[in-house]
């Protein structure tokens, strides 16, 4: 079956991805400039009540732990920086901008939010241990590597009910996804990262989140940094899961991806083991 963006769209039907927000476009403008000016970006972060929540949200989480709580927009822009910033608007705006009706379909996407958050901050935490992997984009991808999830819902809320899809068997859920609804949600969040004007390397880690091939080919077109982020990505939502109780935690990191995760990253079991209840610690003060 031909994996193309026209025949991703024919899938979709009336379902149409989600437009780049304006504000968001206009950060995004600002900060590319060869000397953006924070205030402009701290005005435009003020100017919408939704944004700013999500900004001081995210400066006030543990995962950008401070010694007292930031309530000053411009404070929370200059700690930030800018590519966080934009992290916490793009997160707002994918999860406003997509609706549940089903039932069943509501109770997933609210622990697919919450899921996603806890992977971004595990994921960043993962990579404070790799030099060179980028912490602020491991945070984006744990927050975004599985937005093509509540897109495809859109037009297959029955997705929403099919756990068995997303708990177990990493490397066959494309195939499976494919089987059922004619694409993958990696085809999917690839193209909503694109639309958004997402760098490419976040893009190309998205398309090939769950391709084992990055690690066992060697002329498979995935870049280094590609790699190190899957890999992260792998450990991260391992992390997760069991903290989310969707997966046992007795059998942290026994499954042969995870092998391919360490094995990447240099890693040995008992460092993950370690780190892991790190993770878990801050995951848990995330709750309260």
């Amino acid at each position: 079956m031909p994996e193309t963006a026209a025949h991703v769209e024919k899938i979709l039907g009336s379902i149409s991805l989600p437009s780049c927000p304006a504000i968001l476009m206009s950060i995004m403008t600002e900060s590319r400039r060869e000397e953006p000016d924070f205030n402009q970006i701290a005005d435009l972060v003020s100017s919408d009540a939704g944004v700013s929540a999500s900004v001081l949200k995210l400066v006030n989480s543990p995962a950008f732990r401070r010694s007292s709580n930031i309530g000053s927009i411009r404070q929370a822009v200059v700690v930030l920086g800018l590519k966080k910033v934009m992290l916490a608007v793009n997160a707002m705006f994918l999860r406003n901008s997509i609706k549940a009706m089903h039932p069943a379909a509501k109770v997933y996407l609210e622990k697919f939010w919450e899921k996603s958050s806890h992977t971004a901050a595990a994921a960043m935490k993962l990579a404070k241990l790799f030099p060179g992997v980028s912490e602020d984009d491991a945070y984006t991808l744990g927050l975004f590597h599985d937005s093509g999830i509540p897109v495809l819902m859109q037009r297959f809320p029955e997705l929403a009910v099919d756990n068995a899809l997303y708990e177990a068997d990493w490397e066959n859920i494309h195939s499976r996804e494919e089987t059922k609804f004619g694409t993958n949600h990696a085809i999917v969040g690839n193209m909503l990262a694109r639309n958004w004007g997402l760098p490419a390397h976040i893009c190309q880690t998205i398309l090939h989140h769950h391709d084992i091939g990055v690690f066992t080919d060697r002329d498979h077109p995935a870049t280094s940094d590609v790699r190190n982020f899957i890999a992260v990505l792998i450990l991260a939502e391992h992390l997760v899961g069991i903290f989310m109780e969707t997966e046992d935690i007795n059998e942290l990191g026994k499954a042969p991806v995870h092998a391919r995760a360490f094995q990447h990253l240099g890693m040995e079991h008992d460092e993950f083991s370690d780190i892991a209840n790190d993770i878990w610690g801050e995951l848990e003060q995330s709750r309260g």
